[in-house]
């Protein structure tokens, strides 16, 4: 009959020669094996630990970000404060912290003003670029009206109040804005602030003039308001008067030529009319005659020799009466003064 087998260790022998503590563990467990090849090590074990944040302790290093882009405020202990929560940001770049203000500005217009004002909310870098913009031109165009002499330093002062309100802000957190505006140089240091002398030069001869400083000194002698003078007379030395004798004008004489009278008989030829009745006193029978006595006889009278057919006024051409059919003879009377008072007589012969 044979032995039984001698009883077995639940956790199987020890390895070797079945010391327990000859492999150096606890349970003579066998050391862990080396970490896969492909993890940034060798296939060998380093002989150095890696670093930390790879399962060892040490604070974990921040997440990889996009290039250009910041951490949101407030993330990875930097320590931004967060954005405002009734939404002020300023009005030109979307920056906070932001401040409510007014700006204002002036500019004189000869016989008008304007009033210029611009409402924020500012942050404190487009706040101070604001101030210092409008009023540099308030500096140069606000004093060319009467009233804008008061109304420009008016302007300049209240701009003080915004500007001590920005200077009081911190800057815009990093990434919460926009492009800003320029502040540039302080108001001090542009040539704008040079036409500030206009006023302060008037504001000094004001002053002088009501102080007396450019007027007569107490100790200056007064004039005499009523000085004597020296009254000059001249006598101016007479001037010989020329002499001039005017030439004798002639006396104009005019010769008259003889006006002739006429007659009584003559007189009545003139005034004589178609109708009338003639009679020639020389009694002659010529067919012309050159000096004849014509007197004016009633028709009915047996001495009346021609009557009067037509009168020509103004004429002393006797061919006139070839017009007149009934004529055969006439009379011609010429004035050796004036031509107007010629005339013809168309006569008919009386049997």
């Amino acid at each position: 009959m044979s032995a039984p087998p001698p009883p077995q260790m639940p956790y199987g022998p020890p390895p070797g020669d079945g010391n327990p503590y000859a492999s150096g563990g606890s349970y003579g467990a066998p050391p862990p094996p080396p970490p896969p090849a492909g993890y940034g090590y060798p296939s060998a074990p380093p002989s150095s630990p890696p670093p930390a944040g790879y399962g060892y302790p040490g604070a974990p290093p921040p997440p990889e970000q996009p290039y250009g882009v910041q951490p949101p405020p407030g993330a990875y202990g930097y320590g931004y404060p967060p954005p405002p929560a009734d939404g002020t940001t300023c009005r030109f770049c979307g920056g906070y912290p932001a401040v409510n203000a007014t700006v204002r500005g002036h500019q004189g217009l000869i016989i008008a003003y304007r009033m210029l004002r611009m409402t924020g909310p500012f942050c404190r870098t487009c706040g101070t670029a604001t101030v210092r913009d409008m009023s540099a031109r308030t500096l140069v165009q606000g004093w060319w009206s009467l009233i804008s002499w008061l109304l420009t330093p008016i302007t300049l002062l209240l701009n003080l109040g915004p500007h001590h309100k920005f200077k009081r802000l911190p800057p815009p957190v990093p990434g919460s804005h926009g492009p800003q505006l320029d502040p540039g140089v302080p108001l001090t240091g542009r040539p704008h602030i040079a036409m500030l002398l206009a006023p302060a030069s008037l504001a000094v001869v004001v002053v002088l003039a009501a102080t007396g400083v450019l007027g007569p000194k107490k100790d200056d002698p007064v004039a005499d308001p009523t000085p004597t003078s020296t009254v000059l007379t001249f006598s101016p030395r007479p001037l010989p008067m020329p002499t001039h004798t005017p030439p004798v004008i002639p006396s104009p004489t005019f010769t008259l030529p003889p006006v002739t009278t006429p007659s009584d008989s003559d007189s009545k030829v003139d005034s004589a009319n178609p109708g009338d009745c003639l009679r020639n006193a020389n009694g002659t029978s010529e067919t012309t005659d050159t000096n004849p006595k014509i007197t004016v006889v009633p028709c009915t009278d047996a001495k009346a020799q021609y009557k009067i057919v037509y009168k020509y006024l103004a004429t002393s051409d006797e061919k006139v009466c070839e017009k007149q059919p009934k004529s055969d003879s006439w009379y011609t009377s010429k004035h050796p003064n004036l031509a107007a008072l010629d005339y013809v007589l168309c006569l008919k012969q009386l049997k």
